[in-house]
């Protein structure tokens, strides 16, 4: 069994998480709970864990404090965050810290919960693969042919042990997960006299490879390395640029050199993706082609990291359902995986599509719907400042009785309505989540005068700001 510590200031959420979840399905248990990062510590002191969840937001120790000093102490224990969406910077330093998956709590009572638990228990499987010796005896010490070919599998999926067996038995060399293969003619030949591929043909394939995901690597200057080196230069290139440059159906080999891989080795780092977020947040490229082919060249040119992609594409799919999902009343997913760029591009181009005909239903041209979109987008993010129908107009570059006209087409309600809502429903989330004046909760929603929120407030809920922080505030 899998031993889980769950760890949260909010008794409410560590109970609910220990008798909803289906924790046995996954083969786990939960061993123990903790109301901040000390009791953590003290209890991993004392007891056997295999997987922590961890809120981020807590007293006493935060739970980014709590992940370093875990990782540190104890590395074997794989960290699951749990954490609200406002959080996503936080998200991406525990992450980066070595988190391996994370939750949120918004999204818990929709989520499937098996969803949940399959996908870290799939990545607690994966970090072991990749934590398991390296690949069998049979000719580690042996130096590499100058030339070589490697198969590699599009995507994360392991080999099932018929199609291990089929490789090897046409001497294909196999890391330990089965998602590398390496052929080598002067192993082959040393082992099988007389066997190999002739100079300018392609070494023998897998049935199993024909049609699937695989892709052939044709990989150069080789000559000298170790069966052992080479396992990990490719699983480096496999996490990186292997995902921007293989096309699945493509039937030639990727050309590649030893050194090329080096040298994007190297470059593995933090990349500079602040302009790349700031333009898939900005949401411009989901009605305009030349923002969405720019945005799109951005992110083919940093070539991040896949997890890395992966949390930038789903930190802009919830920042998406946050603000149109009232509008829409669809919620924009994003797929588990994405097995290479293409699927990436495919992904936004049908977003693109949804996006559009839910925004656009009313034959509004692709333009007038984006001004509206553009409109939602800056409510949410200046409720906190004086908005006015006419100027709002003006930013999106519609006149104002057509922007009128076209909004509460569009959302549903009037400018004016839909900024009240908005403004309300953050003044909910305050009460209920923080312990913030009620003073500081009007000024941050966009009420100058305390008693006008409070006010409005019992206009749109049927109760003042102190009664419903007293019904509804989490403890």
């Amino acid at each position: 069994m899998i031993d889980v510590l769950i760890v949260d200031d909010d008794k409410l959420v560590r109970k609910g998480l220990m008798s909803v979840m289906p924790w046995e399905a996954f083969g786990m248990r939960v061993v123990g709970e903790a109301a901040n990062g000390e009791k953590a510590l003290e209890f991993l002191k004392e007891n056997r864990v295999e997987l922590m969840m961890t809120d981020l937001a807590m007293p006493v120790m935060s739970g980014i404090e709590l992940i370093r000093i875990v990782r540190k102490r104890y590395p074997e224990v794989a960290i699951a965050v749990l954490t609200l969406h406002q959080d996503f910077e936080y998200i991406q330093e525990a992450l980066r810290l070595g988190a391996i998956d994370y939750i949120a709590k918004v999204q818990l009572e929709k989520e499937q919960f098996e969803e949940v638990l399959g996908r870290i228990h799939a990545r607690m499987l994966n970090e072991q693969r990749n934590q398991m010796d390296e690949p069998q005896s049979m000719g580690n010490g042996i130096s590499l042919a100058d030339e070589v070919y490697v198969l590699l599998e599009v995507g994360d999926k392991p080999v099932v042990p018929s199609q291990k067996q089929d490789i090897l038995s046409l001497d294909w060399r196999m890391e330990s997960d089965g998602q590398i293969q390496i052929w080598s003619p002067n192993y082959i030949q040393e082992h099988l006299p007389g066997a190999g591929a002739s100079e300018g043909l392609l070494p023998p394939l897998p049935s199993e490879t024909y049609g699937s995901n695989w892709r052939l690597v044709q990989l150069r200057d080789a000559n000298g390395m170790l069966w052992t080196d080479l396992y990990q230069l490719l699983r480096n290139y496999k996490q990186k640029n292997f995902f921007y440059e293989c096309d699945d159906y493509e039937p030639h080999p990727i050309k590649k050199s030893v050194y090329e891989l080096q040298e994007e080795m190297e470059k593995i780092g933090e990349s500079e993706d602040e302009l790349a977020k700031e333009m898939l947040h900005a949401f411009t490229w989901v009605y305009d082609d030349q923002s969405f082919y720019a945005m799109q060249g951005r992110l083919r040119e940093l070539m991040l990291p896949i997890p890395k992609l992966m949390q930038l594409l789903y930190g802009f799919t919830l920042d998406w359902n946050r603000l149109f999902r009232a509008v829409t009343l669809n919620s924009m997913s994003l797929p588990d995986t994405l097995a290479s760029w293409k699927d990436v591009i495919k992904w936004m181009e049908a977003f693109r599509k949804l996006a559009l005909a839910l925004t656009g239903n009313l034959q509004l041209s692709r333009e007038v719907s984006g001004s509206i979109m553009s409109a939602v987008k800056i409510v949410h993010e200046e409720l906190a400042f004086p908005l006015f129908a006419i100027d709002v107009a003006k930013r999106v570059n519609l006149s104002r009785s057509y922007f009128n006209q076209c909004f509460k087409e569009v959302v549903g309600h009037s400018f004016n309505e839909y900024l009240r809502k908005v403004r309300i429903d953050k003044a909910r989330e305050y009460l209920a989540q923080t312990a913030k004046p009620i003073v500081w909760i009007a000024e941050h929603t966009g009420y100058a005068d305390e008693k006008y929120f409070s006010r409005t407030f019992r206009d749109q809920t049927g109760m003042l700001p102190s009664e419903y922080r007293q019904q509804h505030k989490i403890r």
